[in-house]
């Protein structure tokens, strides 16, 4: 147990890169070994490169979310800016919550696991308050009454305003009928 001691600059820069780089990068810089450059971290108590940064990876956004990672690529399309630090997606906070603003028939709130990055937002709060309020499960008969206003041409956002549903609800109900047939 015991490489070389790490010099004060060492210390300095250690920082400086956990700031900016992943593990495998500020290891080769400081031509140390990645285990060494994470015991070191964990010894001084410094997070780890994602830990120093507003950026979330996609698996993280969908967990937080309860959305699927193909609904983060489909915003992708919608306009949310994500950034490709391989091998992860990622995206930042501030990017995160300016689409959600902007496209509240995109997302639920009821299915929001972590709300802490967005609770002191009022536009979050309202939202949450009307989506857990309108949670309640499909009967078989809205379900064949949605099908049908579909396929009679209506748009998601009219359905959603006929049944009294959020349009999320309708996108994820008819994505899950036409993939497997169930409810």
């Amino acid at each position: 147990m015991g490489g070389r001691k790490w010099t004060d600059e060492e210390l300095v820069l250690l920082e400086e890169l956990t700031e900016k780089y992943p593990l495998e990068t500020v290891a080769r810089r400081l031509n140390r070994t990645k285990e060494a450059v994470f015991l070191k971290r964990q010894r001084i108590g410094m997070g780890g490169y994602m830990a120093n940064t507003d950026m979330l990876t996609r698996n993280t956004v969908s967990k937080i979310l309860g959305i699927e990672n193909r609904t983060l690529q489909y915003w992708e399309r919608k306009g949310l800016k994500s950034y490709r630090k391989r091998p992860y997606v990622m995206y930042r906070q501030e990017d995160i919550i300016k689409y959600m603003r902007e496209h509240p028939e995109d997302w639920n709130a009821a299915r929001v696991t972590d709300d802490t990055m967005f609770m002191r937002y009022d536009w979050y709060k309202e939202k949450r308050k009307t989506d857990i309020s309108h949670k309640y499960n499909w009967t078989q008969a809205e379900v064949r009454r949605m099908q049908h206003l579909r396929h009679e041409g209506y748009s998601i956002r009219e359905i959603a305003e006929m049944m009294n549903r959020s349009e999320s609800s309708i996108k994820y109900k008819l994505y899950r009928r036409s993939n497997n047939g169930s409810t």
